[in-house]
């Protein structure tokens, strides 16, 4: 294993740094700051800092504090104790209230610890004496820097300069904290300190969009390089926009790089033993060889000082830093950036940065597109590539096997500096290249069958930035008839755009979708951290403009599954977008509804009527799980999942009827989602089997749980079959489906009524004696079994005991009920819910990523606080911990989603309130003519959790809510009213028309909710 550390001595960069072209009035420091130590000149994300220091320099350190914690920086004042709740006070009045979130005021020597809440309030958050016994400092360093893995060469001590004149903090100063072992010391005095903090602003001033977050909350940080793990980690940071997904390959290479570029919706064949269809391969676009004096640049070889790729999941783009000594002794930085631009979906950028520090002479930049790549199971997709250099931009058309044809543009320009980047470059002779956009740049264009680079050498001087900036698009055959025409249009409309314009355009995009999904979390910064990671790739993973495609099981990061659509979509994915991304989830479901005919013949073949839904989905709709695998061991093993795992169908009607009760789409619930729901009632009313007891039974299935196949009613199933013939009969005898549906459909006058006694039959498995839902006819007869005698276990469960003993016993891979639970809350009586809860949870070995998120949502409503948390933990960790041991495929877009749910669903507490249930009495509020249910909130905060904040989308208006612990707080945004209500274990406690562009309160006192109140109007 070969594994760069990121810990090696940093040569004096600070000439470097504090140049390119800045004109900001931050430039004004810069003298006094790039005389500062060379391990000053470090964006730092945690800064300590002595509080004589902050006393002494007044009015001129508070502006540089604050421009520090807008930037996103986590500061800690440190003072002695008896000064601890005045300067509290006094810095908590100060900036911009959000910005307070990330300032903490404590005692040095003591455990006094004051964090500010989002009215910029002082929060104590630890006594003068903590039970642990920890400081102010360690506490602080537990609970919020090492849960952001904020690395201590991220952390910066600035204590008070014996010699300086200002007071120590106590007696030894930060200086001498154990906490700060390993961080970067400064000793200051006031001066000093305005010059530090100034620095630190220069810092991002002048790396512009190269600069990563300073806020750990928003950056997910991978330093160094490790062949073990560079498969992960090209997961992990993968860039998408819901047309197209690039894994995170470095762009030179190395001996492991596995790139690939996906295009969502378009598969070819695999190289399997089942040949089933995979995601198409795009051509690489991301290759990108830097040469420093005739040197290759890389970060797989030794010369390396320096590496590290930052996800800035804000603004959607990856981040690279470099720095590295070749063996003529040359000196280079080089930051780069990749995005998938958000605000148009066609296109990519790459920008690159490179900078001699000790020489002067000349780079070489080939950006490169190249056909040469082939799948992870090893197929070839492209038939044959056309390249042409001769256009204004590198042209590369390719056709598949299956004749789908692309077409990718590139032009690489050199940038001026940055005072002349505003103008764009002259404009170029019809057909001919684009002039050399910057002196001392000689730029040159090669290609061979599959291949096409452009080359550019560029003249540096020592300590100066050459700046040069990539657009690449990609068009098929599926968007346009014509690709190359489209993509030869589109570059040149980009080539005459700035490169602060394009990537502006990206992140205000990317700021819209954060808008209407960020969640922050007050008190849980490694899950509010997680999640942001998993709305970052569930926001990259939909596309709102395509019903022909979904999201498969590893989004667009990875080859796992070959990009197959599973249930994962519709009960993970559906809810998160319905509620954040309206227009995502329409178009999920409407390629459910596209992907009918698949369905359709799936049922014919298999002998039922109806739909049954591909278990695993491509483009057809048609069944795609492969009939046979070959295991580690070489043996070749029949797959039952495609046969027999028919909960897909109920799935599938599940989410579309959701989708429309939450967003109120009745063109939607009234078209495609009936048919959807008719034509999967016709299926199960079909394959259910009446027994002698006078149940309907459904017969040899697989649930969720797939250590156990061919089994009988499981509950899973069963439950969810009725949900849908319920849901379906209700369509039909509402009157809710249009007629051209239903005649479309020929549908029966007494169909209905034979879903609805179906439904009725169908078989439950709920003992009457405890309440307890068996999980399939015969469960309880199992072997017994506890995971936790198996605590300690190298391998996963199934694999251990064997497949005879597995399914011989009461070990389930993932929650079938308490999934079901987790659905169906309001149709499981309040008493058996735990009790089910506690019962299986004990024996889920959660095989699937798909458990530990389910299992945190139902353990947050239930209040069972301790197990919640832990699988909090567990789904936060599955890809940032790579906890299943198989990120490398992709990450695991479906376990995002549950994590999502279990935060709005089960902390929040957010559900639907039907009109029925609604409170009567002095608190009871009409519902608006077309809301036939209210929504619901009743907050389940976890311990330690001091503030939430959530957005949701309902029947299109836009909802904040605010959980505190004893009241709940929302905002309204719309052109309707919205009925709200409170709830208290379960009942609607008192309810509210809010109306748009005013804010509520409701407080919680002797375990109750008290009426709502306005708090303010906007």
């Amino acid at each position: 294993m070969s594994s760069l550390p990121d810990s090696a001595p940093m040569p004096d960069t600070a000439p470097f740094l504090m140049r390119g072209g800045s004109s900001s009035p931050a430039a004004a420091s810069a003298p006094a700051a790039i005389r500062l130590p060379a391990e000053l000149h470090h964006r730092f994300r945690f800064v300590a800092i002595d509080g004589g220091l902050v006393a002494q320099a007044g009015d001129r350190a508070a502006p540089l504090i604050d421009a520090l914690l807008a930037m996103g920086a986590r500061v800690a004042v440190l003072a002695a104790a008896e000064a601890v709740p005045d300067l509290a006070r006094r810095l908590g009045r100060r900036g911009r209230a959000e910005g307070r979130r990330r300032l903490f005021v404590g005692a040095l020597g003591a455990a006094e610890l004051h964090g500010f809440d989002r009215r910029g309030d002082a929060v104590p958050l630890v006594a003068r004496a903590a039970p642990d016994g920890r400081s102010a400092l360690a506490e602080l360093l537990a609970r919020v820097v090492a849960p952001l893995r904020i690395e201590p060469r991220d952390r910066l001590a600035i204590s008070a300069d014996p010699g300086g004149g200002a007071p120590a903090a106590y007696a030894g100063g930060l200086r001498d904290a154990p906490e700060l072992a390993g961080a970067v010391h400064a000793a200051a005095s006031a001066q000093r300190l305005c010059d530090i903090l100034a620095l630190q602003r220069e810092l991002d001033l002048e790396l512009g969009p190269h600069a990563a977050p300073r806020d750990a909350a928003w950056v997910i940080d991978e330093p160094g390089f490790d062949v073990a793990r560079e498969h992960e980690i090209e997961s992990l940071l993968a860039i998408a926009n819901g047309y197209l997904g690039s894994r995170a390959s470095l762009a030179e290479g190395s001996s492991v790089s596995r790139p690939a570029t996906f295009i969502a919706g378009a598969f070819e064949p695999s190289a399997d033993v089942s040949r089933v269809p995979e995601l198409v391969i795009a051509p690489d676009w991301g290759r990108l060889s830097v040469v420093i004096e005739g040197e290759p640049f890389s970060a797989e070889t030794s010369g390396v000082l320096h590496h590290r790729r930052e996800l800035d999941m804000r603004r959607g783009v990856l981040l690279r830093d470099c720095l590295r000594c070749g063996e003529g002794g040359h000196l280079a930085r080089l930051h780069t950036l990749h995005a998938a631009s958000l605000a148009d979906r066609h296109v990519l950028m790459e920008a690159v940065s490179v900078a001699p520090l000790n020489f002067t002479g000349t780079i070489r930049v080939d950006a490169i597109l190249s056909g040469d790549v082939k799948s992870a199971s090893g197929a070839a997709h492209w038939k044959r590539f056309a390249a042409d250099a001769s256009a204004r931009s590198l042209i590369l058309v390719g056709r598949t096997h299956g004749g789908l044809v692309t077409a990718m543009t590139s032009h690489l320009r050199v940038l001026p500096d940055q005072a002349a980047e505003g103008a764009p470059p002259p404009e170029a002779a019809e057909g001919a290249p684009p002039p050399e956009a910057a002196e001392g740049a000689r730029c040159a264009r090669t290609s061979d069958a599959r291949s096409i680079a452009e080359r550019c050498e560029v003249s540096v001087r020592v300590a100066e930035r050459r700046r040069l900036f990539r657009t690449t698009t990609l068009h098929t055959s599926r968007d346009t008839p014509a690709p190359r025409q489209a993509g030869e249009a589109l570059q040149a409309e980009l080539s005459a755009r700035t490169m602060d314009d394009l990537l502006g355009e990206h992140a205000r995009a990317w700021a819209e979708r954060w808008r209407r999904a960020d969640v922050e979390i007050d008190g849980a910064p490694k899950i509010e951290r997680a999640l942001r990671f998993a709305l970052y790739h569930l926001i990259g993973s939909a596309n709102p403009e395509d019903p022909r495609c979904s999201v498969g099981a590893r989004g667009l990061s990875g080859e796992a599954y070959r990009g197959h659509v599973f249930w994962d979509t519709d009960i993970f994915l559906v809810p998160f977008y319905a509620h954040c991304y309206p227009e995502a989830a329409r178009a999920l479901l409407l390629y459910r509804h596209r992907t009918l005919p698949g369905a359709r013949r799936k049922a014919r073949a298999l002998g039922y009527e109806g739909a049954l839904y591909a278990w695993e989905s491509a483009d057809t709709g048609d069944e795609t799980t492969p009939p046979l695998v070959i295991t580690p061991f070489g043996e070749v093993t029949r797959v039952l999942s495609g046969e027999q795992e028919h909960h897909i169908s109920a799935d599938v009607a599940y989410a579309a009827h959701a989708y429309g009760r939450a967003t109120g789409d009745l063109d939607f619930a009234r078209g495609e989602g009936a048919e959807v729901l008719i034509e999967t009632a016709r299926f199960w009313a079909s394959r259910v089997e009446l027994g002698p007891d006078g149940r309907a039974h459904i017969r040899r299935v697989i649930g969720p749980d797939e250590y156990h196949e061919g089994v009988d009613d499981n509950a899973f199933t069963n439950w969810m079959a009725r949900y849908n013939l319920r849901a379906a009969a209700a369509t039909v005898r509402r009157g809710e489906a249009r007629g051209d549906v239903l005649a479309r459909l020929d549908l029966r006058p007494e169909e209905a009524d034979r879903w609805c006694d179906v439904a009725d039959r169908i078989a439950l498995g709920i003992d009457p004696e405890t309440g307890l839902i068996e999980q399939f006819a015969g469960y309880f007869r199992l072997a017994p079994f506890s995971i936790a005698d198996h605590a300690v276990r190298s391998a996963p469960i199934d694999a251990l005991l064997g497949r005879e003993r597995t399914q011989g016993c009461q070990v389930v891979k993932q929650a079938d009920v308490v999934q079901l639970v987790a659905l169906l809350w309001s149709a499981v009586p309040a008493r058996a819910r735990r009790d089910n809860f506690l019962y299986y949870e004990p024996r889920t070995a959660h095989g699937s990523s798909l458990s530990p998120g389910a299992h945190a949502l139902v353990a947050a409503r239930l209040d069972l606080h301790a197990l919640a948390e832990r699988y909090f933990d567990q789904t936060a960790e599955i890809d940032l911990g790579n906890t299943m041991g198989n990120a490398a495929g992709g990450v695991h877009i479906a376990a995002m989603g549950s994590l999502w749910q279990a935060v709005a669903f089960g902390v929040a507490g957010i559900t639907r309130v039907p009109r029925s249930e609604r409170p009567d009495g002095p608190g009871r509020a009409p519902l608006p003519p077309t809301d036939d249910e209210a929504i619901g909130i009743e907050p389940h905060l976890l311990p330690g959790w001091r503030h939430l904040k959530i957005p949701i989308s309902w029947r299109g208006r836009a909802l904040e809510i605010h959980v505190e612990d004893g009241a709940v707080e929302v905002a309204l945004e719309g052109s309707a009213p919205l009925t709200i209500c409170a709830l208290d274990a379960g009942a609607p406690a008192c309810a509210l028309v809010a109306e748009p562009g005013r804010r509520y309160v409701a407080r919680r006192a002797g375990g109750r909710f008290h009426p709502w109140e306005e708090v303010t109007t906007w």
